[in-house]
């Protein structure tokens, strides 16, 4: 689809509409009160959340051994959480944000991942899952969690 000069696609689009939708939040009438302060406030937030989501759902993971994978079991359990502690707030948007920034990059970019289940990439998976723990509390006691 073409709008004045700029092509999009129907994820751009949809991305747009979203951003919209967010601003709108905090026009006069608007629901959610989603307001400039509160993106200001929400930046930490959304820094962190950057790095645990995205740690959470890695597109090359380091290994295909089930057991191990289950790894990821606890702190996503503890992400899901935070995203029902969270719902009705400005931090609910934020994470919305991130989520689908996350959805959106990987929609439209693609890696070669390298070897699984290597001495090395499982040296980096287990400093991988202690990142998602440092960043998931850094989470927890900005959202008041703990």
């Amino acid at each position: 689809m073409k709008i004045g000069n700029i092509k999009t696609t129907g994820a751009t689009l949809a991305l747009t509409a979203m951003c919209f939708g967010i601003a709108g939040c905090s026009m006069p009438g608007g629901e959610g009160g989603y307001s400039p302060a509160d993106a200001a406030n929400g930046a930490a937030f959304r820094v962190e959340a950057s790095e645990a989501f995205g740690r959470l759902d890695p597109v090359c993971p380091f290994t295909d051994d089930a057991d191990q994978l289950a790894r990821y079991d606890e702190p996503r359990a503890r992400y899901a959480a935070l995203k029902e502690w969270v719902s009705g707030t400005p931090f609910a948007t934020d994470l919305a944000i991130i989520e689908a920034d996350y959805q959106q990059y990987w929609a439209t970019n693609s890696v070669d991942c390298g070897p699984k289940d290597t001495e090395e990439g499982m040296i980096q998976f287990n400093a991988e899952l202690e990142e998602i723990n440092i960043r998931l509390n850094a989470l927890e006691q900005l959202a008041g969690v703990v």
